[in-house]
C-alpha cells in the first residue's frame, strides 16, 4: 500500500473531524442529562421537604391536642391547668394563653375572665 500526503490528510481530518464532531454530540446529551438529572433532584427534594413539613406540623398538632388532654385531666383532678401549662417551658406566654382559654373553654364552656400568660393591653 501507497499512502500519499493527501490521503494522510485526509485521514487525520476525518480522524479529527469525526472526534470532534462526537465530543459536541457527547457534551450535548450530558448537558441535557445533567439538566433532567438536577430537576428530577429538585422534584425529589421538594417531595421530601413537603413530607417532612406535613409530618412535621402533623406532629405539632397532636402534641398540642395531648396536651390539651392533659390539661383537661388537670382540670378535673384540681380545678385548673395552669400547673401542668406552667410546665411547657417551649411554649410562649401566647401558646399558653391560648391553651388555658381552649382548656377552659371546653371544660366549662367559656374561656377563662383572667388569663395569666395573656400580657394586659396598654389601650385598656
Amino acid at each position: 500500500m501507497n499512502f500519499v500526503p493527501r490521503d494522510i490528510l485526509s485521514l487525520i481530518v476525518g480522524i479529527i473531524g469525526s472526534g470532534l464532531i462526537s465530543w459536541v454530540v457527547t457534551h450535548c446529551y450530558f448537558k441535557k442529562s445533567l439538566k433532567q438529572q438536577a430537576e428530577a433532584a429538585s422534584r425529589e427534594t421538594k417531595r421530601i421537604s413537603d413530607a417532612v413539613t406535613s409530618k412535621t406540623n402533623l406532629d405539632a398538632e397532636l402534641l398540642r391536642q395531648r396536651r390539651i388532654e392533659e390539661c383537661l385531666e388537670e382540670y378535673r383532678r384540681c380545678g385548673t391547668p395552669v400547673r401542668v401549662i406552667d410546665t411547657y417551658s417551649d411554649l410562649p406566654d401566647e401558646q399558653k394563653a391560648e391553651l388555658l382559654d381552649t382548656v377552659l373553654l371546653r371544660a366549662r364552656g367559656r374561656p377563662a375572665k383572667q388569663n395569666k400568660y395573656r400580657k394586659p393591653d396598654a389601650n385598656a
